[in-house]
């Protein structure tokens, strides 16, 4: 649960015309989580917020 709120409060936030610097970001993030998690890592992450 801890990583959850830290994830929330680490992501920058996104003005506009950055799209390519946020695809960029959302793609090295995704790759993050599936290496913390496995290649599931969304279904983790939705059971997880489900539970609490």
């Amino acid at each position: 649960m801890k990583k959850k709120d830290f994830l929330r409060k680490t992501a920058p936030q996104w003005y506009g015309h950055e799209s390519a610097q946020r695809k960029r970001y959302l793609k090295s993030e995704e790759q993050e989580l599936c290496q913390t998690f496995g290649p599931e890592w969304r279904s983790v992450i939705s059971e997880a917020g489900q539970s609490s």
